[in-house]
């Protein structure tokens, strides 16, 4: 049966991934669009990839475009892929910034639910059964979950999504968006490419999960610590996510439980023995890459969020572009084979 959602205008040829996005993998104006099933690759318009005949209703797709994607192009153009050694941005850039980042972890159809770490963690602690009765409250309406955080237009309305939770999946996403802190890194002085996966992000739940919140935990019973009692409320077992911006450039989206779990802080760090470091941890990077951005407050009331831009390693980038291929489906698409070979080949 139709969805009442979609109604009978002509069909529409739908972006999961926008082409905003897209334009900044393409070499020449084209996309090398890589099909991880055949092993074929075809070099493509950003307008035949990454995209489905009515995969969102004409009215969501406008609001797509109008709600978010718009004001994300302009922040991402003029403020993020020119900066050159830092990034400044506003709290209204940061609204926009963070809502891109949930609409891309919820715009891709997923009823595979052990793609949300939160689940995972239930569920391998015995607190969810194989045959679950409840799976709908966690997943909840797809197309109910994107519109929630497109009508949102304030970080408190995003809040609101997470302290009255509807289901799982949003809860989730939203949270880890929210308060996460932001990093971005850039591949340029090491030459390798970034692929972008048809999920359009990927995540790392690495052997400091659970043990970051249990750690916070661990403090809290010997003193309490109002700001690790709020760095407790607010963290997850996703460690970061990351979202392709470029072919040379990406955003992390960090663990607030990393603000004060690093050395360097007051707090005891919580490392391995074997993985002695935060960059070990969490698979590549230095001390210096998972530092949170500085604030700085202005006479009229307003703030400034000052990012350092990050140059990482060739290694760093292969470790990347794993958790990209890890988080394909499908396909993915890259600029230039000779600067994504070392990641992709055995």
């Amino acid at each position: 049966m139709l969805d009442w959602r979609f109604k009978m205008e002509g069909s529409i040829n739908s972006h999961y991934i926008p082409q905003l996005l897209l334009r900044h993998f393409c070499k020449e104006g084209k996309l090398n669009y890589h099909n991880i099933h055949t092993n074929k690759t075809e070099e493509r318009s950003t307008k035949s990839v990454f995209s489905k005949t009515d995969y969102y209703p004409a009215q969501l797709e406008k609001d797509l475009s109008s709600k978010i994607e718009a004001q994300f192009a302009n922040v991402l153009n003029k403020k993020i892929l020119n900066g050159k050694n830092r990034i400044s941005l506003t709290a209204d850039d940061l609204l926009i910034i963070k809502k891109y980042q949930i609409i891309t972890m919820i715009r891709v159809k997923d009823d595979n639910l052990e793609h949300n770490a939160w689940y995972r963690a239930l569920k391998k602690n015995g607190y969810i059964l194989q045959e679950d009765p409840f799976k709908d409250f966690f997943k909840g309406d797809f197309f109910d979950n994107l519109n929630k955080v497109l009508s949102c237009k304030s970080h408190e309305e995003l809040v609101k999504i997470i302290t009255h939770p509807e289901n799982l999946n949003l809860y989730t996403f939203v949270k880890n968006a929210v308060y996460s802190y932001m990093v971005f890194v850039k591949t340029n002085n090491c030459k390798e490419d970034f692929i972008i996966p048809d999920r359009g992000w990927a995540e790392y739940c690495g052997p400091l999960s659970i043990k970051k919140i249990n750690a916070m935990l661990d403090m809290l019973e010997k003193a309490y610590d109002p700001y690790i009692a709020m760095l407790v409320q607010m963290s997850t077992p996703q460690d970061y996510a990351v979202f392709p911006l470029s072919n040379d450039m990406a955003l992390l989206a960090v663990s607030p439980a990393f603000k004060a779990l690093r050395t360097g802080t007051r707090y005891n760090v919580i490392y391995l023995p074997d993985q002695p470091t935060l960059s070990s941890c969490l698979g590549f990077g230095t001390s210096k890459t998972f530092a949170p951005p500085d604030n700085r407050f202005h006479k009229n009331g307003t703030k400034e969020y000052i990012y350092n831009i990050h140059q990482i390693s060739k290694y760093d980038v292969k470790f990347i572009n794993s958790l990209f291929l890890n988080n394909c489906e499908e396909y993915y698409g890259y600029a230039d084979y000779n600067k994504i070979r070392f990641s992709v080949e055995d």
